[in-house]
């Protein structure tokens, strides 16, 4: 009797998704489902409602986007061209593309194509505010975008692994520049088409097939409490990486091409190929446990499996499959990073994923994420959401890189390697927060002092007794408290497009330009001596407290 990885047998899996989904319903917006066998559908069924507020029922026509699976279709794109000779895996990318395209790169390593697989070339993460936008408008040419917003390199390649929409973009982008097509003709070509996916689209905007985006705007997106996401329509600026959209019954098509049940290969001429693309390219360091298969994520469950994850600002999905039983599913959601699913379906069908590492060093400290920005204002958000691990948890992370008893690296994910962070610069991420929080309150309580001594002076009918300098010490402290709400909302935006955070950047240096200003005139004030002492004591705390929150500003990049 055929089952799946998990030992389910086939004839019962289409009732076991069903009782699986029944429970968690009422957590559930819309999910689409489809599992292939041997090169079969032998489910496909959506559940739940595209639209909950319009009471709209997902079917198997709902459209949804691929996000990040999408990069399936770059690496896909790559191994076609290998194949037929134009591009080799190991040889620098800087030969494929136009000259002196990089301005920012720090190592003279080459990078190659495997190294955008592997999403190891060195660079930084982007912003959101980079990597999404909005309007269609914005839409430019993939290499000129890629130009316009190239990273700066952090790591030395092939060293650490820090998950890159930009590395796997400027793969797509050499696929332009060897194929002499824009990267959605070439996929709808050479994927698509033969595949025969009439329902989706790879194209920037959807715009090559209108009627999909009207589909996909039947479709509303919500966050794991169902919570509706508004404005949930994003654009991927480097679109190879995440800019499909379509419906997981055609996502199913694709998933059974990379099972060819006989020596029929829709994808490449030689099944070689194929198995070259999906066999192992990159191991955990200094194990033999795979991690990428060009570009796939290797991953044990109960059975060895490729698969790769997709989440965009209102979507998650993932496609999961077992080259060896020729087994696989796809599951799709309207739900911002859900995990009922995306997750718990995924284990239930396949079975758990386990790891185990002997560590050797005493285990645990705080650990960062090789994937952050470096020099952008999302540098201080990186730096707060640094992670202490317990030994506990080092021994259940994918890997752990030990030399000589110390730490060098973990993995807690395939996609991204997490540094150690000394407690030493813990410490003194902490400390650079305290003055920067004693300033802030120093401002608020100094501007309600203001306030509440107006109204007293008010109520008693008495003047309000000013010196010319008062205002600007009003003014400062009142731009300290601004600064501090406008930090506030800074953190909060979620998938932000530049346009909507530019004015909170804009802000931020204007209060240094302010604080600046502020000590020159305080400077000139003091040598006049014209003042009492308790105001000059005032005034002094005030440009104190200036000092260190634009101190704070220019520190952590938070105006770029």
């Amino acid at each position: 009797m055929e089952t799946t990885p998990s030992r389910i047998p086939l004839s019962k899996l289409e009732e076991t998704i069903d009782a699986y989904v029944a429970s968690y319903e009422k957590y559930t917006a819309a999910v689409s489902v489809v599992s292939i066998k041997d090169g079969e559908t032998i489910v496909n069924k959506a559940y739940g409602y595209a639209d909950i507020e319009n009471q709209r029922k997902a079917d198997t026509s709902t459209v949804f986007e691929w996000a990040s699976i999408s990069k399936l279709l770059v690496y896909t794109s790559v191994m076609q061209l290998v194949e037929q000779g134009k591009l080799d895996l190991e040889t620098d990318i800087q030969e494929y593309l136009p000259e002196e395209f990089f301005k920012n790169l720090k190592y003279d390593d080459p990078i190659t194509l495997l190294n955008l697989m592997h999403h190891n070339a060195g660079w930084e993460d982007q912003t959101a505010a980079e990597v999404f936008y909005y309007s269609e408008d914005e839409t430019l040419e993939l290499g000129e975008t890629l130009r316009k917003n190239e990273p700066k390199q952090i790591y030395k390649p092939n060293s650490i692994v820090g998950y890159s929409n930009y590395g796997v973009g400027l793969a797509g982008y050499i696929v332009e520049e060897i194929s002499g097509q824009p990267f959605y003709e070439y996929v709808d070509q050479h994927i698509f088409e033969p595949l025969h996916m009439n329902d989706t689209s790879i194209h920037p905007t959807g715009q090559d097939h209108p009627d999909l985006v009207q589909r996909r705007n039947e479709i509303e997106g919500y966050t794991k409490d169902l919570k509706l996401i508004p404005e949930n329509r994003v654009y991927v600026t480097f679109y190879p990486t995440g800019a499909a959209i379509g419906t997981a019954e055609d996502l199913g098509k694709f998933l059974a091409a990379l099972m060819p049940v006989d020596d029929s290969n829709v994808l490449f001429k030689n099944r070689d190929t194929l198995n070259e693309m999906l066999s192992t390219s990159l191991y955990y360091e200094g194990t033999s446990t795979p991690r990428f298969a060009h570009g796939f994520v290797e991953m044990e469950y109960w059975v060895p499996t490729l698969m790769h994850e997709g989440n965009l600002k209102a979507f998650s999905s993932k496609l999961v499959f077992d080259p060896e039983s020729k087994f696989g599913m796809v599951v799709m959601t309207n739900q911002s990073f859900e995990e009922i699913y995306y997750y718990g379906l995924i284990k239930e069908i396949f079975g758990d994923n386990v790891n185990s590492n002997i560590i050797t060093s005493e285990g645990g400290g705080y650990f960062q994420s090789a994937r952050r920005a470096a020099a952008r204002f999302t540098n201080l958000f990186t730096f707060l959401d640094i992670t202490k691990y317990t030994k506990a948890d080092l021994a259940k992370a994918y890997n752990v890189v030990e030399h000589n008893g110390v730490i060098e690296k973990i993995s807690v994910t395939p996609y991204i390697d997490y540094l150690p962070v000394s407690n030493v610069k813990v410490n003194l991420i902490k400390i650079s927060l305290i003055p920067a929080v004693l300033a802030a309150i120093f401002s608020l309580c100094a501007l309600l002092g203001y306030v509440i001594r107006m109204l007293i002076n008010k109520l008693r009918k008495r003047g309000n007794p000013t010196t010319n300098f008062n205002k600007y010490d009003l003014a400062i402290n009142f731009a300290g408290v601004a600064l501090l709400l406008n930090l506030f909302i800074l953190q909060t935006k979620f998938y932000p497009a530049y346009f909507s955070i530019r004015i909170n950047l804009i802000f931020n240096l204007l209060y240094v330009v302010l604080a600046v200003a502020y000590l020159c005139l305080l400077i000139y004030k003091l040598r006049k001596n014209s003042c009492s002492k308790k105001q000059t004591v005032m005034y002094i705390m005030s440009g104190i407290s200036a000092f260190i929150l634009a101190a704070f500003i220019v520190g952590w990049n938070l105006y770029v």
